[in-house]
């Protein structure tokens, strides 16, 4: 048993010295739950405006995923390329220091070369087949191609038929194409498509279309039509031409480096707020090109093409496959057009 008469007497000094450590110490403990309690930020940056159907698709992705933690994990988006350009993205993602985002294959084909194969020309025969073959087959193939370049594949959201649209006359015919300045994606495969048809094919982040456009540093473009009617790139054209040359989809990313740091639990909750934001978007957009086709037809002229000049553009662009197969893999593009036609 301890003697009390034995200990020194408290003076006011020790007694200030005592409070003060044990408010540090109250402060540092209360500084630590904060920080444990501080949810883990996903920054996912994008292209597209904010009023776009796949950025209410990430909002949702958002919501699924701080629902499911509890409030411990929250998305922070940036649209509208706040980011940079969509390959500054794609880098930063790559290296780790955003989080996440989202492109067409065509700009993931700087990665992946596999990838162009999603890019040629007239490839997809039937629309219903793609997000089943995304699903399967051709979604795990993506996803070692992206594991290997650095990239964990988290899913895919539609865009649809990509359309030729210019402000100078309708194109029905290939022969149509010829000496127009088109932008297209700084892709091989999309310039030497273009080229095939004649015409005279820009490479440009679509940031800067519509000044392009307005200027007149290009005669057109290609473009998925609610992309088109959301960006208002309408005000600068007067033709759109339903070609649908590709049907297009956007890869939605983080790095392995950031899926790594996640605990299994983490992983299992993005994974399932993606799948239901992705299903959601995928029953919705067919919805949005069909509005956005009654619309542009209000607003500019709308041509479809006849199934015999559609032949004429195929034939015209076949030779691009034989083109690009060394470099997209016999296999891989034997597996697309089986899985797409």
């Amino acid at each position: 048993m301890t003697n009390r008469s034995s200990r020194p007497p408290t003076t006011r000094r020790d007694f200030l010295k005592t409070s003060a450590g044990l408010t540090a110490a109250g402060a540092l403990s209360a500084s630590g739950v904060a920080r444990a309690q501080a949810p883990k930020t996903v920054k996912f940056g994008h292209m597209l405006p904010p009023d776009q159907i796949h950025h209410k698709a990430l909002v949702l992705f958002g919501d699924e995923l701080g629902k499911l933690s509890k409030g411990r994990m929250k998305v922070d988006i940036f649209p509208s390329s706040q980011m940079g350009s969509i390959a500054e993205m794609l880098q930063s993602v790559q290296a780790g220091s955003l989080t996440m985002s989202m492109a067409v294959p065509a700009w993931y084909s700087s990665f992946m070369k596999p990838l162009d194969a999603f890019t040629l020309p007239y490839l997809v025969g039937n629309e219903d087949k793609l997000h089943p073959a995304l699903d399967g087959v051709l979604g795990r193939e993506i996803t070692k191609y992206g594991e290997a370049a650095g990239f964990k594949v988290l899913g895919y959201l539609l865009l649809g038929g990509r359309h030729i649209v210019n402000k100078v006359r309708a194109v029905n015919k290939p022969d149509d194409c010829k000496g127009l300045k088109l932008r297209v994606i700084n892709s091989p495969v999309y310039l030497n498509t273009f080229r095939a048809l004649g015409a005279n094919p820009v490479a440009m982040d679509p940031s800067e279309l519509y000044l392009a456009m307005q200027q007149g540093v290009v005669d057109g473009f290609e473009f998925p039509l609610p992309d088109l009617v959301a960006q208002k790139l309408y005000e600068v054209s007067k033709f759109v031409s339903l070609d649908r040359h590709t049907t297009d989809f956007f890869i939605l990313s983080t790095s392995m480096k950031s899926w790594a740091a996640y605990s299994p639990e983490e992983q299992g909750w993005i994974t399932a707020a993606m799948k239901t934001a992705t299903d959601w978007q995928w029953k919705t957009q067919p919805g949005e090109i069909a509005n956005a086709l009654a619309r542009l037809k209000t607003l500019v002229q709308v041509n479809e093409i006849a199934p015999e000049n559609k032949t004429l553009f195929v034939e015209a662009t076949r030779p691009i496959y034989k083109q690009f197969e060394p470099t997209i893999g016999r296999d891989f593009l034997e597996l697309a057009i089986k899985e797409l036609n």
